[in-house]
C-alpha cells in the first residue's frame, strides 16, 4: 500500500488506499521530519508514498540552508543583492530588507558575454574558468548557484562552469529556469543551491528507510520521483500547501462545483487558494521571505494563523494572534507538555467548539490548564475569561479574512460565485464565521478534512512542467511555438519512460505567457483557438480593458504535462440514526447547548440547523446559530450560512 504524507509544523498526515477504504493515521511531528514519516508508515504498513514537506521552506526562512557561492556574468555580481528597486513599503524610509540567502563575498563575477539574441559576445577562457573554480572552492561554499545572462539562449558557458566545479554541488539557471528577467531567474537558481545539500540528505535518509523509490509533491500541483527532485529541489519549496489544492480539484470535478475557495487551517498556519472552472489557480510571481521565486506554483496565500498560534498584547496593549506558534512541543497549553502560552486550540476548547481530546483519543486535552492561562490573559486584557475567548477567535479569523480577500482581489474575483471548502484540523471549526465575515453563502466540509492534504498528495498526478522564453511577435511566432513545444513533448516523453509510467496515459497541455508589446507583465493562454483573441478576452476580464490595435507579443512557451493516478473517494458509513453528544458552546451571543454529531454515524442526506457540532477523530465542524448543515453524497459537508 502507498501512503499520502503531508509534514506540517505540528503534526504528520497519512492517507492510504487498503482496497476501496481509505485509511488515515495523525501523528506529532518530530525535530527529525523522517521519524514521524518512518513511523506512520509502519504502522499503517505501507511500503511506498507520495510525500509533501515544509523541508526545504524553513530552511531558508531559518537560513539553515547550505553555504552557497553565486556565479554571473562579470560586472553583474550585486545583482541578488539590489533586486529590484520595488520596496515592501513604499513611503518607509528606514525599511530594512532581510539579508540574501548568499553573501556579497561568495558572489563571483565570470569574463563571459551572451546578448539578448542568443549572440556570444565574449567566450570564457580555460584561464578564467579556473581562477573562478579557485576563488569559488577557497570560499568553503558547498554548492553554488550559476546564473550567466541570457543563458537559456546559449547555456554552454554555464555547462563549462559546472564542469569547472566537479565535486561541488552546482544549480545552474538554465535547468533550473530557461526564463528571462535576469533577477528572478538568478534568485530561484540561487534558491535551488541553498537548500539542494541539504534536500538531497532529507530524501536519501528517506530513500534508506522506505528501502526504494517515493514521489515528492511539487509547488506546482504534481509529484515527481524523490531522483527529480534531487536534481531540481526548488520544485518542492512549497509542495506542502500544494496537496490540499490538489485534493480540492479532485472534489471538485467529482462534485461538478467548478468554483471553490479552499481554507486549509492547521496548527501552524492558515493557506488560502482558489479553484477556478475546476482548475488550480497557479503562479510565477511566488515570493518565499523576500526572494523571487519564478518557477510555477499554486498561488497560495498563507499566514501564521494555526490552531498553536500563540495570543499575544504588543506595544500598544492590543490583542495580537500569531504569527509565532507552539508548534508540536511543548504546543498549547491544553497539552499539558508544559507550554505556557495561550493559543488558539486552547480558547476552541474552553469555549466548547474543541472536544476533549485529539488525535482520535490518543492525545487528551486539558481544559483545566488552558482555562487557567487563559484567566491570566484576561487579567493582563482587563477582560473576562469569555471576552478574551471571543476576542482571540476574531483577532485570528480577521487576520485570515485579510489573506482571502488578498487572493479574491488578486484573481479578480467575487466570493459569492464560491464555495468555501475548509479543510485541515482547524478549517471546519473557523469557516462559518469567515464565510459570513466574507459573504460566502456556502461551505462544504470535505472528508477527512483534519488529512485532506495528505490525501491530495496521494492522489496527484504525475506531472512535469517544461518553458523557455522566445520573445517575439505572436503573429510571427506560429513555427517557434510548434518547434518548441515538439522539444518538450519528446523530453517529457523521455523522461516519462526513465520512471516507468505510460507515456500514452499523458494529459499534454501547452499554453503561452503573452502580453501587449511594451508591457511588463504577461498573462497565460492555453494553446488552442484564436490566440490573439483568447489573449484580449482574457486582459479585459483581469484589467477591465483590451486593445485590438496593439501588438500582442510571444514571450515564454509552456508544457505541462500530466500522468493520472489512482483517486478513490471514501465510502459513506453512516445508514442510521446518527450518535448524539451534548456539550456548552460559546458564540458571539452566549454560552448554548448543543448537539454533537459523530460523523460516520450521519447517513446522506441527514440535515439539521445550527447551532450543531459535528466530530470526527481529526477535526471538528462548527455551523453556528441560524446556520444549516446537510450531509451530501461523497462525503461532504455542506453548511449554508446565513448573512
Amino acid at each position: 500500500m502507498d501512503v499520502g504524507v503531508d509534514v506540517g509544523g505540528t503534526f504528520t498526515d497519512f492517507v492510504g488506499f487498503r482496497g476501496r477504504d481509505v485509511v488515515t493515521r495523525k501523528l506529532p511531528s518530530t525535530t527529525n521530519p523522517e521519524q514521524a514519516v518512518i513511523e506512520g508508515m509502519q504502522d499503517l504498513g505501507a511500503a511506498g508514498m507520495a510525500h509533501g514537506t515544509t523541508v526545504a521552506t524553513n530552511a531558508i526562512l531559518e537560513r539553515e540552508g547550505a553555504r552557497t557561492a553565486f556565479v554571473t556574468t562579470a560586472g553583474f555580481e550585486h545583482l541578488l543583492l539590489i533586486g529590484r528597486q520595488n520596496r515592501p513599503s513604499l513611503y518607509d524610509l528606514r525599511i530594512t530588507r532581510p539579508p540574501p540567502a548568499i553573501p556579497r563575498e561568495r558572489c563571483f563575477g565570470l569574463a563571459e558575454r551572451v546578448d539578448a539574441h542568443g549572440r556570444v559576445l565574449r567566450v570564457p577562457t580555460d584561464r578564467d574558468l579556473e581562477e573562478l573554480a579557485r576563488k569559488v572552492r577557497s570560499s568553503g561554499a558547498e554548492s553554488v548557484a550559476v546564473s550567466l545572462l541570457f543563458s537559456f539562449l546559449h547555456p554552454a558557458h554555464e555547462r563549462r562552469v559546472a564542469k569547472a566545479l566537479a565535486g561541488l554541488s552546482v544549480s545552474t539557471s538554465h535547468e533550473v529556469l530557461a526564463e528571462f528577467r535576469e533577477f528572478e531567474r538568478s534568485s530561484t537558481t540561487a534558491l535551488d543551491a541553498y537548500v539542494k545539500p541539504l534536500v538531497i540528505r532529507y530524501l536519501q535518509s528517506l530513500e534508506k528507510a522506505v528501502r526504494g523509490e517515493f514521489h515528492v509533491m511539487k509547488s506546482s500541483g504534481g509529484v515527481v520521483s524523490h531522483r527529480a527532485i534531487v536534481r531540481r529541489p526548488v520544485d518542492m519549496i512549497l509542495s506542502g500547501p500544494a496537496g490540499g489544492v490538489a485534493a480540492a480539484v479532485a472534489v471538485a470535478r467529482a462534485t461538478g462545483q467548478g468554483n471553490l475557495l479552499t481554507f486549509d487551517m492547521g496548527g501552524t498556519s492558515a493557506d488560502f487558494s482558489t479553484i477556478v472552472r475546476g482548475a488550480a489557480s497557479w503562479t510565477t510571481e511566488a515570493m518565499i521571505d523576500a526572494f523571487p521565486l519564478a518557477i510555477p506554483v499554486i498561488d497560495i496565500e498563507s499566514v501564521g494563523a494555526g490552531g498553536g498560534s500563540i495570543a499575544w498584547i504588543d506595544a500598544g496593549r492590543a490583542l495580537r494572534v500569531g504569527p509565532q506558534s507552539a508548534g508540536a512541543t511543548p504546543g498549547p497549553i491544553a497539552y499539558g507538555n508544559g507550554g505556557t502560552s495561550v493559543t488558539v486550540s486552547d480558547v476552541d476548547l474552553a469555549g466548547g467548539s474543541l472536544g476533549p481530546h485529539l488525535l482520535g483519543g490518543r492525545l487528551p486535552l486539558r481544559e483545566d490548564l488552558a482555562a487557567k492561562g487563559i484567566a491570566r490573559l484576561a487579567d493582563e486584557l482587563h477582560l473576562s475569561s469569555d471576552e478574551t475567548i471571543l476576542g482571540v477567535q476574531h483577532v485570528v479569523r480577521a487576520t485570515m479574512a485579510k489573506a482571502m480577500r488578498i487572493i479574491l482581489a488578486r484573481r479578480g474575483l467575487d466570493p459569492r460565485d464560491f464555495a468555501l471548502l475548509a479543510f485541515g484540523g482547524a478549517g471546519p471549526m473557523h469557516a462559518a464565521a469567515l464565510a459570513r465575515e466574507l459573504r460566502i453563502p456556502r461551505i462544504l466540509v470535505p472528508f477527512l478534512p483534519g488529512a485532506f492534504s495528505a490525501y491530495g498528495i496521494l492522489i496527484s498526478p504525475i506531472q512535469l512542467e517544461y518553458s523557455r522564453t522566445v520573445v517575439r511577435p505572436l503573429d510571427r511566432a506560429g513555427p517557434t511555438i510548434g518547434e518548441t513545444v515538439t522539444a518538450f513533448r519528446s523530453r517529457a516523453v523521455r523522461a516519462l519512460r526513465q520512471e516507468h509510467h505510460d507515456s500514452l496515459q499523458a494529459v499534454v497541455e501547452a499554453s503561452l505567457d503573452l502580453r501587449y508589446q511594451g508591457q511588463s507583465y504577461e498573462i497565460n493562454v492555453p494553446v488552442r483557438g484564436d490566440l490573439a483573441r483568447t489573449f484580449r478576452r482574457e486582459h479585459r476580464r483581469r484589467y477591465g480593458y483590451a486593445s485590438r490595435e496593439e501588438r500582442i507579443e510571444l514571450v515564454t512557451v509552456r508544457l505541462k504535462v500530466r500522468v493520472p493516478r489512482r483517486v478513490t473517494f471514501p465510502r459513506s458509513q453512516g445508514v442510521g440514526p446518527p450518535r448524539i453528544a451534548r456539550r456548552r458552546v460559546l458564540f458571539d451571543d452566549g454560552w448554548s447547548e448543543v448537539s454533537v454529531f459523530d460523523r460516520e454515524s450521519i447517513p446522506v442526506g441527514f440535515e439539521q440547523t445550527g447551532p450543531a457540532i459535528v466530530a470526527e477523530d481529526h477535526a471538528t465542524t462548527v455551523v453556528p446559530p441560524g446556520a444549516t448543515f446537510r450531509i451530501r453524497p461523497r462525503g461532504l459537508i455542506e453548511i449554508e450560512v446565513a448573512p
